[in-house]
């Protein structure tokens, strides 16, 4: 369990591992590469950095492990054995 506060306010926070297979990424909206000269893409990101656990906060107490992000973390590796 975490704790921290915002303007005064507590909060808790729980650190979730991201499940098996996947990670999360950091994107930085920049200027094309020089290689991509007539290429019609608007935009382009790259990523600056990867993590593989995330922290959900709760107002005034910890996140339930059964419910919130922790609940919809569960969703990838079921739908993924369906």
């Amino acid at each position: 369990e975490l704790w921290a506060s915002f303007r005064g306010r507590r909060l808790g926070g729980r650190e979730l591992p991201l499940p098996p297979g996947y990670w999360g990424g950091v994107l930085r909206e920049g200027d094309p590469p020089p290689d991509s000269q007539g290429d019609p893409q608007g935009r382009w990101v790259t990523v600056t950095g990867t993590f593989d656990l995330i922290t959900e906060w709760g107002a005034d107490s910890c996140p339930s492990p059964t419910t919130g992000v922790a609940l919809a973390l569960q969703w990838g590796p079921l739908a993924q054995a369906v």
